[in-house]
C-alpha cells in the first residue's frame, strides 16, 4: 500500500489508529467556524487596501492613506502564500470531513486499475448551490479583475486584487468542469438504473479514462487552465477595446497585445470545450463520482 512513501507515512499518522478522517456529519463544528472567520479575515485584509482607494476616489473624498507598511505585509508572496496555504489546507480538510470521509484504500494496487494508498468519499453539493458557486466567483472575479481600471490606480495597492483573480478564475473554470461532470454523471446513471429491472448499475473500468478523469483529475485541470487564459484574453482585448491607443502604448505595443489576445483566447476555448467534452466522460472511469484517491 505504499507505505514506505514519506507522504503516505504522514497520512497513516493523521489518520490514527482508525485509519479513517471523518464521518460526513454534515454540521460543522467550532473549529471550523473559526477558520472559515480566518479565512475571509484574510481575504478581506488583502483587499482592504484596494477597497478604501475605490471608496475614496468615487466618492470624491480625501485620498486614503494607506502605508507602505502595510502594502509591504499584504504584497509579501511569502506571507500571502504561506497564511494563504495554511487557512485552504485547513478549511479544505474541514470542510471535506464535514462533507465526508477520508481513510486507507481498500481497494488492490495493480497494472490495469492502479490505485492510491488513500481513498475519500463526500457528499456532493445539489446543483442549485453548486452553480450559485460558480456565479458568485464569477462576479468575483470580473469585480476583482475589472474595478481597479475605473480609477488611476497604483499596482502595489491593487496587486493582490490581480493575484486574487488570477487565483480564482482557475478556480472557476474547475467549478464549472465539476458541475458538468456532476450532471453529465447523474444522467448516466439514472439511464443505465432504468435499463435494468433490478435498478443496479455495473461500472466497467477504463484504465486511461480512470487515471485521466477519476485519479488524476486532468479534465477539470483543463477546464481551470483554460479558464485562466480566456479570462486574461478577455482582459486584454477590453484594455485594447475601451483604452486610449495612447495610454495602451505604441502601435508595436498594440499589435503584440492583440497576437496575444488571439493566441490566448483560440487555446483557452478550445481547451475549455475539450475539458468540458472530457468532464462528460467520467462514468468510463467505472467509479463513482463521489470518490477520490490519493496519487501514491
Amino acid at each position: 500500500m505504499g507505505r514506505g512513501n514519506p507522504t503516505n507515512m504522514i497520512g497513516y499518522k493523521v489518520l490514527g489508529k482508525g485509519r479513517k478522517l471523518g464521518g460526513g456529519t454534515g454540521r460543522p463544528n467550532a473549529l471550523w467556524w473559526i477558520v472559515l472567520l480566518l479565512c475571509v479575515l484574510f481575504f478581506l485584509a488583502t483587499l482592504l487596501p484596494g477597497g478604501l482607494t475605490l471608496v475614496s476616489w468615487h466618492t470624491e473624498q480625501e485620498q486614503a492613506d494607506v502605508s507602505d507598511g502595510l502594502l509591504g505585509v499584504i504584497n509579501n508572496p511569502f506571507v500571502f502564500a504561506w497564511v494563504g496555504m495554511l487557512l485552504m489546507c485547513a478549511m479544505w480538510m474541514l470542510e471535506y470531513t464535514r462533507r465526508g470521509s477520508i481513510g486507507v484504500s481498500k481497494q488492490q494496487r495493480g497494472r490495469k486499475a492502479p490505485a492510491g494508498s488513500f481513498e475519500s468519499e463526500i457528499r456532493l453539493l445539489s446543483t442549485p448551490l453548486h452553480l450559485a458557486w460558480f456565479i458568485g466567483l464569477s462576479a468575483l472575479t470580473v469585480a476583482l479583475l475589472v474595478l481597479p481600471w475605473t480609477l488611476d490606480w497604483d499596482f502595489e495597492i491593487f496587486f493582490v486584487w490581480f493575484l486574487w483573480g488570477a487565483i480564482i478564475a482557475p478556480v472557476n473554470g474547475a467549478v464549472l468542469g465539476s458541475l458538468v461532470k456532476k450532471t453529465s454523471y447523474a444522467r448516466w446513471y439514472r439511464r443505465q438504473a432504468a435499463r435494468n429491472p433490478d435498478g443496479r448499475v455495473v461500472r466497467r473500468v477504463q484504465p486511461f479514462w480512470r487515471s485521466f478523469s477519476y485519479r488524476w483529475r486532468f479534465d477539470l485541470w483543463i477546464c481551470g487552465v483554460a479558464m485562466l487564459m480566456i479570462v486574461a484574453g478577455a482582459l486584454i482585448w477590453w484594455n485594447l477595446a475601451y483604452l486610449p491607443a495612447d495610454d495602451f502604448g505604441d502601435a508595436d505595443d498594440i499589435q503584440e497585445a492583440t497576437v496575444t489576445t488571439i493566441v490566448l483566447l483560440s487555446i483557452g476555448v478550445t481547451a475549455m470545450v475539450f475539458g468540458l467534452w472530457a468532464c462528460t466522460q467520467f462514468w468510463r472511469s467505472g467509479e463513482d463520482i463521489r470518490t477520490g484517491e490519493s496519487a501514491t
